[in-house]
């Protein structure tokens, strides 16, 4: 069997360039990790935007928003809330942000370190975002990742938690997970207006001046000299060049978000490190995220004195998944 025969290609068509073949091909994964989501039962147009408000300071004002993202379990139903989620990869290129702040100093530190494979670029550009990827292939955090990657290799993969569920109603339902965690939204830090040849070029300079966390000035520049394949040791004409092929690389990348998606400090905060992503995972899998009607009734204040609802819940929800 060719590839004409695994994707069910007719075989009379034009030439597939690389790009065309790449396409078509992830396009294929894609349908198959689809799928391969059997349990997903939820439904996004049944999700309501008044118990699941898409800023997080809206969801922050919800009297009990534990009893929306553990009710699921309690609501006479036990698959319409459910929304599977399966680890996968997809080039950054067919990525799209969520949010539109960005830190271009952040993002080249994590450039130069994707350069320079060191953390949290050990294998180079690519990797796990540590983040939810929504069925319509916005990112959901990892933003920097995302960028620093698509900075060096816009071609290069990465990694998440891939869900077959909308990026708006995701926003939704982890922005009510944030609030019932009692964490508070980040404030934004510049537009994607920063990442042009010209600002890409003043922060490189910059940091191969007075280096940084990823790299010591002789370092970058090594790093920079091997990423332009220059016969140069001059630092100005190798920032130059480094940024002048960034812009061509960042020039694939969508560096916008659709029109209504919440500002930075109204997104979801759902931290890899202090556990927050495998929690949301785990309550959007087991269909405790009481997403679609029935609804559970409000959680009883007097359940526990001494611990908090929501943890009892997800005490309970770890002997349900890994």
């Amino acid at each position: 069997m060719d590839l004409f025969d695994a994707f069910n290609i007719k075989k009379n068509i034009k030439t597939l360039d690389a790009d065309a073949l790449r396409k078509m091909i992830m396009s294929e994964a894609k349908r198959v990790i689809h799928e391969a989501m059997l349990s997903e039962k939820a439904n996004p147009e049944k999700v309501d935007p008044k118990r699941f408000p898409l800023k997080l300071s809206d969801a922050q004002t919800d009297p009990d928003p534990e009893s929306k993202v553990t009710g699921g379990l309690d609501d006479g139903e036990t698959d319409e809330d459910k929304i599977d989620a399966v680890k996968g990869t997809l080039p950054v290129g067919d990525l799209k942000p969520s949010q539109s702040s960005m830190d271009i100093k952040k993002a080249c530190q994590f450039f130069i370190a994707a350069l320079r494979k060191v953390t949290p670029f050990p294998n180079g550009p690519g990797g796990d975002l540590g983040a939810i990827i929504t069925s319509d292939d916005h990112i959901m955090d990892g933003h920097h990742r995302w960028i620093a990657t698509g900075m060096v290799d816009p071609s290069a993969s990465v990694g998440g938690f891939i869900v077959d569920f909308p990026a708006k109603q995701m926003i939704a339902a982890l922005n009510m997970i944030t609030a019932s965690l009692g964490e508070e939204g980040k404030a934004g830090t510049g537009g994607f207006d920063q990442f042009n040849e010209q600002g890409v070029a003043a922060m490189l300079d910059k940091l191969a001046t007075e280096g940084t966390w990823s790299g010591k000035p002789e370092e970058i520049l090594a790093a920079l000299k091997e990423f332009t394949q220059s016969d140069s040791s001059d630092k100005d004409e190798l920032v130059a060049a480094a940024a002048k092929k960034v812009a061509e690389n960042l020039s694939e990348l969508t560096l916008a978000v659709p029109n209504g998606f919440p500002e930075r400090p109204d997104m979801p905060v759902i931290s890899a490190k202090a556990g927050h992503l495998k929690q949301a995972i785990n309550l959007l899998k087991t269909g405790a995220v009481d997403l679609n009607p029935p609804y559970a009734e409000p959680a009883n204040e007097s359940v526990s004195s001494e611990k908090n609802f929501l943890t009892e819940r997800w005490e309970r929800l770890a002997g349900l998944l890994e």
